[in-house]
């Protein structure tokens, strides 16, 4: 009985994530376009922190995302909980140091949650601007994950739906 106890705690200690140290990053706009004929659209933003470094160094995040709510409240982590969402990979190898920040680029696509968050569908032109009708800023964060570390979210990245909408025009 118990050596099963022993086996039971040093389970548990091993699935325990850890904790790292950085803050959750300042992020900020700096420049939005539509990816040619595609319905990406490709958002360069700055951060306060060196994402490829977040936690550990040179410990290189597994995932690393830009998620938007396209509904403008918070945004979630659960694919279930927004209908309408944009969320693109950030390469954190190919970031630029400018200063005090780093800027990175992320290709958005926008898509709409279908079976409880099971399936997305991406969405049309018209369908967006629908989306987004009277709504000024689109709320997003990064978000990464590392091989035995609690997940990690930035603060939020304020993209301006004006720009969104000139890309869907160009």
């Amino acid at each position: 009985m118990s050596k099963c106890l022993w086996l039971v705690v040093a389970l548990l200690f091993l699935g325990c994530a850890r904790h790292y140290d950085s803050p959750a990053a300042e992020l900020g706009y700096l420049k939005g376009s539509r990816e040619g004929n595609t319905s990406l659209y490709e958002v360069s933003f700055s951060s306060t922190v060196d994402f490829l470094n977040i936690f550990e160094q040179n410990k290189r995040p597994i995932s690393s995302m830009l998620r938007c709510s396209l509904e403008g409240g918070e945004v979630s982590m659960d694919h279930e909980a927004d209908q309408y969402s944009a969320s693109g990979l950030v390469p954190v190898t190919q970031a630029v140091r400018h200063g005090d920040a780093w800027v990175y680029r992320s290709a958005l696509s926008f898509y709409e949650s279908l079976n409880g968050g099971r399936s997305m569908r991406p969405l049309k032109g018209d369908e967006l601007r629908r989306v987004l009708q009277g709504k000024q800023f689109v709320p997003c964060v990064y978000t990464a994950t590392a091989y035995g570390f609690k997940s990690y979210r930035s603060g939020v990245l304020q993209i301006p739906t004006a720009d969104i909408l000139y890309g869907l025009n160009e």
